[in-house]
């Protein structure tokens, strides 16, 4: 992973309280600060931007990504509807947060956004079917319609994703999704309500090991 010092961030100085701004100032070295959306287009034209961070605006959100596809974005929102996350699918790169008054959430959001762009893929997976998941936003689409998941559904269906590589034990579901009380009743009907809502071969029960699911090439 990158160093956080050696990220190139934009961000909109009207949008942050000053302990994010003390953490910004204190742990990377290349920070560029900006309040109008014109300040920012330049800032992104002028210099090799990492990340930007600021307040949600589709028009200006598109603006960025026609000037450069990779940039990562963290856009700032008081409410998240069905709406923004249909967006999410047309921007990429995007993660929407509603609430970076804590530098911690920050830290976890950026450190994120920092693996995926490490790994130069995308943060929308295609599963198959028409199907596709959002990584950053932990959303679910089919045909560009939010597929909505309960949040047991949507942990166990993003841990797999994020260990799609090799099979995960039941020891391992139990202790990360329920916590060490899960029942084998209770795994099987979560995997079949999974199923219900995508299809049947999308997760797949690898005998003697665990569950895993398949991805498309991105």
């Amino acid at each position: 992973m990158k160093a956080l010092k050696s990220l190139n961030i934009c961000y909109d100085a009207k949008s942050v309280n000053n302990e994010f701004s003390d953490y910004i100032s204190s742990h990377i070295d290349n920070f560029l600060e900006y309040e109008h959306h014109d300040e920012l287009i330049e800032l992104i034209n002028t210099n090799d931007i990492h990340f930007v961070i600021t307040q949600y605006n589709f028009e200006l959100l598109k603006k960025i990504r026609v000037l450069n596809k990779q940039i990562q974005i963290i856009a700032l929102q008081d409410e998240l509807n069905h709406t923004h996350l249909l967006e999410s699918l047309e921007l990429k790169h995007i993660k929407f947060v509603q609430n970076l008054d804590c530098v911690n959430t920050f830290i976890d959001t950026l450190k994120e956004c920092v693996k995926i762009a490490d790994s130069n893929k995308s943060n929308i997976i295609n599963l198959g079917n028409d199907f596709v998941y959002d990584k950053y936003n932990k959303t679910l689409f089919k045909n560009n319609k939010v597929i909505p998941l309960t949040k047991k559904e949507n942990s166990f269906l993003d841990f797999l994703l994020k260990n799609h590589d090799c099979p995960l034990s039941y020891e391992k579901i139990n202790m990360n999704i329920w916590n060490g009380s899960m029942t084998h009743d209770s795994l099987r009907s979560l995997i079949k309500e999974l199923r219900k809502k995508t299809y049947k071969e999308l997760i797949k029960n690898v005998s003697g090991m665990g569950y895993r699911v398949d991805i498309l090439p991105q």
